[in-house]
């Protein structure tokens, strides 16, 4: 059997040694870039194809070679890998998903017609051909939120409240290059909170699926952290969105070769859930961290048995006294150690520097909790950053 791993260099993750201990005896390749964490982590374990530049044409050159003679497999993880690897799946008829299945999930307008398709409720939306577009729809809807089609981890999100603000954009040169590539998606500002699930897919199945509610937007991580908490086993959001889940999961096309979902969830102005974006990778920020603190298995690892034709090894539930929160430093407070926290606080570090994101992966700090409910793990974060939370305990 051969297989062919795809990691970006920051990852540390040790995809080849789960692979050679799933996989016994197959040839593995690991296509990563020069004196990347993800050379060392996997050293020994696989043979590298290393470029000098992971994000170029490089890549996809180098993993051809490899495909080209025949491949059983081709795993990645990170966002910008899925449809460039999901192209040389579909060149060299390797099983897994291909285009264009991985443009809905990579491309936002695209991804809009996923959410059709499952009937599922989502935000109002428009391509940006012009700035008079990108006004009328303002005009029409009030705030929105303006996106490249391709972007992650709210790089490049910009909220517009009214038409003066239009014209303070546009006159960003980057945005009017986006008008003109047609690579600019205007949705809907929606006023409630942000969840996302977390999901592992067996044949369109959800064998795992865990919800947690964003503390902070994550569109406002310049200004604020980012972060999390797990809902409660008996939430009725934590029901109302595993169903939405559920419902986009059978939707997907048989053949897939869909593992692995994060989605994100933004309530309306009559509380209910509607579908923001889904991603077909592993959550960033804390997410996997948080998982297995809560569940005791690593998602990732869990997400390579998957794609392998494994099934996964999950535990589907905990009691809600194992559910944990998770933050990372990106434009607010700097993390500290309470005082009686050693029982509770399960991670904690900080750097101590100054930061200034570029988006929502850009941190300097972590912290990860476990709390007996949903309210006393925001506490917990809360204290972790020195942020008294306000809400509604009716919402």
């Amino acid at each position: 059997m051969k297989i062919v791993i795809c990691q970006r260099p920051s990852s540390g993750s040790q995809y080849a040694k789960w692979v050679r201990e799933l996989i016994p005896g197959c040839r593995l390749f690991l296509v990563s870039e020069k004196g990347s964490k993800a050379a060392e982590a996997n050293e020994g374990f696989c043979d590298l194809v290393l470029v000098d530049r992971y994000y170029s044409d490089e890549f996809g050159k180098a993993l051809s070679s490899i495909a080209c003679s025949g491949c059983d497999r081709i795993i990645c993880n990170s966002e910008d890998d899925v449809e460039r690897v999901a192209a040389v799946r579909s060149q060299y008829a390797v099983p897994g998903m291909k285009l264009p299945l991985a443009e809905g999930f990579r491309d936002k307008y695209s991804m809009k017609s996923l959410f059709s398709a499952a009937s599922l409720p989502s935000t109002d939306f428009a391509l940006v051909g012009s700035g008079k577009d990108l006004g009328a729809f303002v005009e029409e809807h009030g705030a929105s939120v303006v996106k490249p089609r391709n972007g992650a981890g709210a790089f490049g999100v910009h909220i517009v409240e009214t038409i003066d603000g239009v014209g303070r954009l546009l006159q960003d040169r980057g945005i009017r290059e986006e008008i003109d590539g047609n690579m600019l998606l205007v949705e809907e500002y929606l006023p409630g909170d942000v969840y996302h699930a977390d999901v592992l897919l067996q044949d369109r199945i959800p064998v795992f699926t865990s919800v947690s509610r964003y503390i902070h937007k994550p569109c406002m991580f310049k200004e604020e952290n980012y972060g999390s908490v797990m809902l409660d086993n008996a939430s009725p959001k934590r029901l109302e969105i595993i169903d939405l889940v559920g419902r986009f999961a059978k939707g997907l096309p048989e053949d897939g070769g869909v593992h692995v979902l994060h989605f994100e969830f933004i309530d309306d102005a009559s509380g209910h859930a509607r579908c923001g974006e889904v991603a077909a990778r592993v959550g960033g920020g804390l997410i996997k961290q948080s998982i297995q603190s809560a569940y005791g298995f690593d998602i990732s690892e869990q997400f390579v048995r998957l794609e392998l034709g494994l099934p996964a090894s999950v535990v589907p539930s905990v009691d809600d006294g194992k559910k944990t929160g998770w933050l990372v430093r990106t434009g607010g407070n700097r993390l500290r150690k309470p005082s009686d926290s050693d029982e509770w606080l399960l991670d904690l570090w900080d750097s101590g520097q100054p930061n200034n994101p570029t988006d929502a992966a850009d941190y300097v700090g972590g912290a990860v909790v476990r709390g007996g409910n949903e309210r006393e793990r925001e506490r917990m974060l809360g204290l972790v950053e020195n942020v008294a939370y306000e809400r509604n305990d009716n919402e």
